[in-house]
């Protein structure tokens, strides 16, 4: 026998057979001793726990007569007579429920000057999950359908699906995606390098005293821009966890509106001295 609870979205097999005595025809208690599970929807206050911490419950076949009579009762099986089996046990596997972020998996294509100015957002940006808890403590996120989209202009909307997971609730089959695109121009600039954080008796020596830095910047808000709107840095601190003796370059200053910022040398070799 399998048991359902209802409004928990369980299932869980019985440890025990229900034995019954039935009126019927020779052949439909023939067909029933070949399939002799039944299925059936149990409300949560049939069950009764052993322990109250524990997994197995027990069901009291008395207080289960009207479900199972109503499975079993019709044109074939005329009545119960009697049944044999006073209780059943029932194991119901823990179930745990965890708030997890959406993961939106996406293929999109930019018509050429084009490019997402915003993060994909999702709404929701987490949901519920639940199932047993062996499986849900496995579960950090869980992942949309791939949104795709080509030839992308202007900003993007839609529904994305959520991967089903199996043995597992999620609170919801999908959620709402918006991403803003704009149209960019691509500019550079050359920035000197400042070097900070070098400690007291040590001195860093860039092999490159400037870098060139490109940007993107949307076209409708474009406007000239010079060195004092920026500040380029190479941090000492880098160079100590460098196995190699480069730094990256680094913005610490910026103006709002910039994009896709890239640095030409990417990287920059310097040497460390002990000062005198």
């Amino acid at each position: 026998m399998k048991t359902n609870i209802e409004g928990r979205a369980l299932e869980a097999d019985a440890e025990d057979a229900i034995m019954m005595r039935v009126r019927a025809n020779g052949y439909t208690l023939l067909s029933h001793r070949m399939n002799d599970e039944i299925f059936l929807n149990l409300e949560p206050k049939f069950l009764r726990p052993i322990t109250p911490d524990s997994d197995t419950f027990i069901v009291y076949v008395s207080d289960i007569k009207d479900v199972i009579e109503k499975q079993l009762i019709g044109d074939k099986i005329s009545n119960v007579e009697n049944y044999t089996t006073e209780m059943v046990r029932v194991i119901l596997p823990r179930i745990d429920t965890k708030k997890v972020p959406v993961i939106a998996q996406t293929q999109l294509d930019f018509t050429s000057q084009y490019m997402a100015i915003s993060d994909l957002k999702l709404n929701p940006d987490s949901l519920i999950i639940y199932g047993e808890d062996n499986i849900v403590e496995n579960i950090d996120a869980v992942y949309t359908r791939i949104i795709s989209h080509s030839g992308v202009s202007k900003g993007i909307q839609g529904v994305a699906y959520i991967i089903p997971i199996e043995g597992v609730v999620i609170s919801e089959d999908y959620v709402y995606y918006s991403q803003e695109v704009g149209r960019y121009i691509e500019q550079n600039i050359e920035l000197p390098l400042e070097i900070i954080n070098v400690p007291r008796g040590k001195e860093l020596l860039p092999f490159a005293s400037s870098v060139k830095v490109v940007y993107r910047q949307l076209l409708d808000s474009h406007k000239p821009l010079d060195m004092s709107d920026f500040r380029c840095v190479l941090d000492y601190k880098d160079i100590e966890s460098s196995i190699n003796s480069q730094a990256v370059p680094r913005l610490e200053k910026a103006p709002q509106g910039i994009y896709s910022v890239s640095f030409d040398p990417p990287y920059v070799d310097c040497i460390v001295l002990d000062k005198q």
